[in-house]
């Protein structure tokens, strides 16, 4: 059996933490810390005490509610704190190459701004 999570954001990664971002280290420490405790909280409500998945596949999807033009990468970027943030809550065991990949990353214009996180287990 794979099993397979999926956590909704009511918002886009934020800005600060792209790569392109010219921030100072502690408004992007701030932003990590802070994406990294959303997103750990929300898994471990639906994650319980499960055991960590040793070999997975993240998807994204994006969606906005303006048609400004995004990079796909600098979105990507700006996800690595959740992917973190799913290790310290016993989802991911780790996020080398060995145990997760990047699956599908999508952009749509919608009703609202969302980001959508699948975990799926390999």
């Amino acid at each position: 059996m794979n099993r397979k999570l999926v956590i909704e954001l009511n918002h886009l990664p934020p800005s600060v933490l792209n790569l392109n971002a010219r921030v100072h280290w502690s408004v992007r420490y701030k932003a990590t810390k802070e994406a990294k405790e959303e997103v750990g909280w929300l898994a471990k409500i639906q994650w319980k005490d499960e055991k960590p998945m040793m070999k997975a596949r993240i998807s994204y999807e994006f969606f906005a509610k303006d048609h400004r033009k995004r990079d796909l990468d600098n979105l990507l970027s700006a996800c690595k704190a959740y992917q973190d943030g799913l290790i310290d809550v016993g989802v991911l065991f780790y996020d080398d190459a060995e145990h997760l990949e990047i699956g599908g990353v999508s952009f749509a214009v919608g009703t609202e701004e969302r980001t959508v996180i699948i975990v799926e287990e390999k």
